[in-house]
Order: structure tokens, then sequence, then C-alpha cells
């Protein structure tokens, strides 16, 4: 595997679309031996304090405690959560739930047991530190007292009186992380010809992948921060639903570790926060980590394959889960799954299995359980130093870059995440193909490389890359390595990583532009250097790079025609005209005008983004790729596409019963028990504003979702409920080093409880929407400063 990395620098010296912004980084890295590794031995003991927004702070003599804190207090606030994502890892939702929609769950259940989570969940654990270790089997003890001291039927949430809500065991939490649960149904329906479908081959959905996944993260160096510190802004956009979200916590070994931060449900320590020496943040890497291999079948039998010629036959699995009838009994199911020494065969739309050809795909975390020695170390680290030979030692998080700013003024970017390391004559046979081929392109768009699997050459193995000083900026927000910077460039590298010399998306290129600007009335004042309260300011900045590049030039045009058919309507331009002219182009919730832009920027092609075509005039420039592409594309052959864009964008809002000027909080809204709550933000990839919210539905939880609306016709992404926000900004974090220390402000936006009848699961939402940040309490002082602290002792025996 290859990693790269940089520190910021004035000269120039990959992760929260989506989806999924951490996989579980201590979980995943469990063992099951050694249980009382690294903790006391005496029985657990520990003490958790919440404050008045519902974050523990967990302190424990051992790791063992500390672990029994977290997940006791963890399943006060999401014990149906981890029930229902333990039951996936498992293996058992069929049992309970019968198939599911276009059998979801019995295909969940069949690649759970072909994959064998609990072998993969057991040989993670085995390879963790002890402390790790028993902070895992701690966490699910902690868990399992809450169950024991709570009646199901009274457990908060959606999920009181089921009976998939169980105990759980270290290996559950463990086997979850080693879930590959993106290829979950083109696995389970992958077979050969002649076998019968078993579904639909599913689609590589070439433009919906990657659009809604996304974060922002800055470290700031002496040189931008107004105290000679590092600074840090962190900001992973991720679900507000389901057992991929966030929830914030303190954790505290005293003598050993103190860290504050948060990590996805279920999933011990701190994968994202802060000590006194060193904060971090991720976004999700662009390095292609998956690698979809084409195989040639041996003549008259397709479930064998060429191999340099030679045949190789493909691994049978036979699984056979228990599925529940509507009847309330258990119907066995038996399903043939195959494999290959790659990977498992997959089920593709324009891969088909023909008796010719078949594909596999490998991923290159497969066998990377170094994830808990990882986060152990980053949260220990006592210097950027022993931050950065974290990295050097564990490797890097399994599909995230990672951002860093360090007490004595500096700042740290690396995509130490593996990638395969492939021959230089294989890897440029794929660019080639990459350029040309609509298959090889299409699985890059889903994040795979398309190699020639019958062709030994196409193997891979694994290395590591280099590192870099300074003490400038840094930032990503998930364009590949070559802009970590305005102006500093980091190339040479494997294709892997990502593309060099290619288009950044808006999103990027507006966050290279807010660092970048050092006029009086930029984000960071007259001096050019960041305080805190800057750095909070320009978080919900609101700005919108599309806006800003177009907008003008727009309302010039439109100023010029008042009509234009479309649809063979006659639309009348002067409203909506007059509405982007008073248009300040930020998302806020008072902006009007901003509905309108939306439906017109989202009339164009993803492609148009990037270069010269029918929205952009200027193409893209390499040695300018923050700058370009750029300007309004003129009229082409007698149609002026831009203004017809314009006027299908009205007859979308007509449609819905919208006027051209509707202010954004009266469509864009998060449902959050019921509570409409006006959102600001906008998309990043078509608006390019760095406050991303997106408007999916998770799917692969058993909670409630938000009601979605039904599509409004014409539009990619206005429903009958407006702009039904079900993500995004997630957890927000602005945070400085003082000469006493941290000082931090945040929002978990999704709120700290996954329970509805609660206040803590949408007054955080009601802060975001307000732009009202809350002091993270870090200290001892400022803990006990809480008027609304609450303290809860436990005790209780260990596991045998």
């Amino acid at each position: 595997m290859r990693a790269i990395a940089l520190l910021a620098s004035a000269v120039p010296f990959r992760t929260l679309v989506g989806v999924p912004l951490l996989l579980l980084p201590l979980a995943a890295a469990c063992t099951l031996d050694g249980r009382r590794d690294g903790s006391a031995a005496s029985g657990y003991d520990v003490t958790i304090r919440r404050d008045a927004y519902g974050v523990p702070h967990i302190v424990a003599a051992d790791f063992g405690s500390l672990g029994y804190g977290e997940g006791y207090a963890f399943a006060q606030d999401h014990a149906c959560t981890l029930a229902d994502q333990v039951l996936r890892a498992r293996g058992e939702r069929a049992r309970y739930l019968g198939r599911g929609e276009r059998d979801v769950h019995l295909a969940s259940d069949v690649v759970a047991h072909a994959f064998s989570t609990e072998d993969a969940g057991r040989l993670s654990f085995e390879a963790a530190p002890p402390e790790v270790r028993a902070m895992v089997v701690g966490y699910a003890d902690g868990y399992n007292r809450y169950l024991a001291e709570t009646p199901v039927d009274r457990i908060p949430g959606w999920c009181g009186g089921q009976p998939w809500v169980r105990p759980i065991s270290a290996l559950d939490l463990a086997r979850r992380g080693k879930f590959p649960a993106a290829f979950v149904m083109e696995i389970a329906t992958a077979a050969p010809p002649g076998a019968g479908p078993l579904a639909a081959a599913f689609s590589f959905n070439p433009e919906g992948e990657g659009l809604t996944t996304a974060s922002n993260a800055w470290a700031i160096g002496a040189e931008r921060s107004e105290r000679g510190r590092g600074m840090l802004f962190a900001n992973p956009h991720w679900f507000w639903t389901g057992g991929q979200r966030f929830w914030e916590k303190h954790l505290t070994v005293p003598g050993d570790l103190d860290v504050y931060g948060i990590s996805t449900l279920g999933s011990p320590g701190v994968a994202i926060g802060f000590n006194r020496h060193v904060a971090w943040t991720h976004t999700v890497s662009a390095s292609r980590r998956i690698t979809f291999y084409s195989l040639k079948l041996a003549p008259g039998d397709p479930t064998a394959y060429l191999y340099d010629g030679a045949p190789r036959p493909m691994r049978k699995r036979v699984v056979t889960v228990d599925v529940r009838q509507p009847d309330g009994s258990l119907t066995p199911v038996t399903r043939t799954l195959y494999g290959t020494h790659y990977g498992p065969v997959i089920n593709l739309a324009g891969l088909p299995w023909t008796a010719e050809r078949a594909v596999a795909y490998r991923d290159v975390n497969a066998a990377n359980f170094r994830g808990g020695a990882l986060y152990l170390a980053m949260q220990r680290a006592r210097s950027l130093e022993a931050f950065q030979q974290a990295h050097a030692e564990h490797g890097g998080p399994s599909f995230l870059n990672t951002i860093a700013a360090s007490v004595d003024g500096r700042a740290w970017y690396a995509d130490a995440s593996p990638v395969p390391d492939l021959a230089p004559d294989v890897l440029a046979d794929w660019l080639r193909r990459r350029e040309t081929d609509a298959t090889t392109q299409a699985a890059d768009r889903r994040g795979a490389i398309l190699l020639d699997g019958s062709d030994s050459r196409s193997e891979w193995s694994s290395e590591s890359g280099p590192r870099g000083p300074g003490r400038d900026y840094v930032f990503n927000a998930n364009d590949s390595a070559w802009v970590p910077h305005a102006t500093a460039r980091l190339s040479g590298y494997s294709a892997a990583f990502g593309p060099e010399r290619t288009p950044r998306s808006l999103r990027t290129r507006m966050n290279a532009r807010l660092l970048a600007d050092m006029s009086p009335t930029g984000p960071a004042g007259a001096d050019g250097k960041f305080a805190l309260d800057e750095l909070a300011t320009v978080a919900f900045d609101n700005r919108g790079l599309a806006s800003e590049l177009l907008r003008a030039p727009l309302v010039e045009r439109c100023g010029r025609r008042s009509q234009v058919t479309v649809e063979a309507v006659t639309v009348n331009l002067g409203p909506a005209c007059r509405a982007l002219a008073e248009w300040n182009g930020r998302l806020d919730l008072d902006s009007r005008g901003a509905v309108l832009w939306r439906e017109f920027i989202t009339r164009f092609e993803a492609g148009d983004q990037f270069r010269a075509g029918p929205l952009f005039a200027e193409d893209y420039d390499p040695d300018r790729p923050i700058d370009t592409p750029r300007g309004l594309a003129p009229p082409r052959d007698g149609r002026d596409q831009v203004l017809e864009a314009l006027a299908q964008a009205v007859r979308v809002l007509e449609r819905a019963g919208l006027s051209v000027d509707v202010a954004l909080g009266q469509v864009q809204r998060a449902d959050r028990s019921g509570r409409k709550v006006p959102v600001h933000g906008g998309h990043g990839f078509w608006e390019g504003v760095p406050n991303f919210v997106h408007f999916r539905p998770h799917t692969t939880t058993l909670e409630p979702q938000p009601p979605a609306g039904r599509p409004v016709p014409g539009s990619r992404l206005l429903t009958s409920e407006g702009y039904p926000i079900t993500g995004g900004t997630s957890f927000v974090m602005v945070l400085e080093f003082t000469d006493r220390g941290p000082r931090a402000r945040a929002l978990l936006v999704s709120g700290q409880t996954g329970d509805p009848t609660s206040p803590r699961f949408w007054e955080q939402t009601e802060l975001y929407a307000s732009k009202r940040w809350r002091d993270v309490r870090f200290t001892d002082g400022e803990i006990r400063a809480d008027p609304a602290v609450t303290v809860t002792r436990l005790r209780g025996p260990r596991t045998p």
C-alpha cells in the first residue's frame, strides 16, 4: 500500500457521498483473548459526568473501565441503533424481519455468513493492542448492563419491545467493521448464467455516488493563526440517521489519555477530535482502494476462470439462513456465492456474468486490522511528531485523509489510506483505458480500478510514501491530494491516490478561496490571521462558488431578454431575473433567490462543472485549478442554453407551487421528530458551498426515516416536502490552541441521542439553524462549572 502526506507550508514542499464516513476505527480493529490486558485486575469502576448537552465526560483508571462507562453511556443514547447494526453484522435480520423489500434483509444475511464476519471480527480483535481489547470488552459489558437495567419495552427510541434487542459481545462490535457494506446486493445476487436471476443487476450509479458524501477540513498553522498556535476546522458531512452517524464524548484515563471528540455509533474511542497537544479531523479520500477484476472464463465452465492461461475453479460458498415468514415461522433459504483468489464475484450492470466473463472485486482494506493501534496512538499523541509516527508505524485510516494541527503551530495533511501498488505498465494501461473506455470510466466513478484479472501482472502489493514539513495551512474537501493548499501542489504519486492536474470541485475551489483571501474584508480579517470567532463565522458563511462566478453575468443577460420558450411554453424571466439580482448569493435561511438558483444550476450535467461547455465559457486550466473553469457560457448555434435553463427552473418552481423568490428556509428543512427545522447551507457539488447539506435517505438502518416526499417533475432535488435534509454538516468544530490549552466550539447537528422524544435529538439542529455554537467543556473546571452537570458512578464485575 502507498500513502502520501505533507505538512502545511508557505512553499510547495486521500476518507465524513456517500458513504459513508468512519468505519468503526476502534471496534473494527479490536481481539477476544486477554480480556483484562491493559485493565485493572479488580472490577470496573468509572465516573460519567453528563453536561448540559448530554456529552458524557468519562473518567476511569483503566481502559476496561473506560470502555464500560462509554458503552453504558452510549446505550442510554443509542441502544436501538447498535442493536440493529449488530443484528445486521450477525446475519440475522431476515430471521426477525423477513426477506425485506427486494430481498434486502436476505441478501444482507447471506453476505454476512458468506464473508464470515465472525472470523474477520476475531482476526481484527486479535490484532489490536491490549488497551483496545480491554476497552472493547468493557464497552460491550457496559452496553449489556444498561440492557439488564432497562426492560426492553422501556428502551428509549424506536426499538422498544423488539425481540432482536439483545446483549452483545466484543466480537459483535469487532465484526461490524468487517461487514462489506458497499457491495452487499452485488455479492448476494451474483450467479452464473443459467442459474436464474436472483435480482436485477445493480448499476454503477455514476452520478449519484460521491455527490452526497463530503467533508471540509482545515488545519491552520502559526503563520495564519492570531495566537501563533495551531487551529482546526472540522466539518465532516455525514448522515443524521442510522448507524453511521456520530456520537460525542470525552474520555480520560488520568496520566495516559485525555481526548475529546466523536466516533460513529458503537465505536469505542475518538475518531475525530483533540487532546492537549494535537487536534485532527478526517475527510473521505479520493484514493482508489478497490479493484474490479474482469475474468476470462474457462470454455464450457462459467465457474472457472483463466489465470495466465490456466483454468482456476471458483470457490463456492453455500449459505443457509433462516427467514421469517408472514405467519412467524422460520424457513431456511439457501444461496450459493462464488469467489476467486481476488475476492467475491459480483453482479454489476454493464458487466454481467456471462459464459465468457465474470467480475470479482478486491478491497485493499479487507485484511487491514491496524485501525485500533493507529487510533490509540493518535489519541495518546503528545506532539505532532508522535501523531505522525502513529501513521508511519500503523498506516493511515482505511479510507480517510487526516488533517491535523498542533499546539506549537504546525498543520499537517496526509492521505495515508492504503491503495493498491500496481506495476507501472498495468497502471499506465488503466489510465489509457480510463480516457476512452466507458466500462473503465464507470468503474472509476464507483471508486474502483478495472483490471484484467486473467493476467498475473494485475496483482498488487503494498508500500508507503513520503511526508514533509511547514507552518501555513492545509485543507481538503474530498478531492485528491494534488491541491492541499491554494498554491502548493503535491504531485508525482501513483494515480491510485487520485488524479493530478485535473479539475477540482466547486466546493474545493470555494474552500481554497476562503483560506487564501488575505484582503482586509476576508474571512481572517484585516491581519489575515484567524481568530476563533472568525473561524466560527466562516464555517457558516454559506457563500457558494457557483453563484459567485455566474450570478452577475446571468442577471446581466436575462435583463436583456425578458422571455424564453421552453417545453412549448413562453416563460417571463422578469421576476426570476429580479430575484437573482436582489439575492446576495448566500445560502442562508432568509435567502430569496437561492431556491431558484439551485433549480437553475442543477439543470446542467455533472460534468459541466469541470470544463467549458453549456455552463462555463473559459475551460479548465491545470495551472490555475482554483480559478478555472469560469465565466458564463455564451449562446451557441442560435440557442441560449443558460436562459433556457433559467426558464426551466421557473417552470419547476411553478409546478411545486413556489414563487421564484421563496426564502430558502421555507423550503429546506429537517424533520426532527416532527419538528420542521429550517436549515441553511447548500449542495456542495452543484452550488459549491462548503456548508453542505444533503437529501439522501440512509438505507442500511431499520430506524424510521423522515418523509422524503414525491419528486417534483423536472427537478433533481426538489420534492413535495421541499428539500428534506437528512445529512450533511453533521459534526462541526472550530478549535484553537492557547497558552492555557485547547479551546473549542462545536455542534453535533444530528443530535446526541437517537431517542426522538428527547430534546437532545433536535436541540443542536436548532442551534445549527440559528448559527449558535456551544462551548466545548474540556477541563475539569469547565465541566464542574456546568450547572446542569449530572454525575454517575458505575461499578461492576468484569466479563470472565
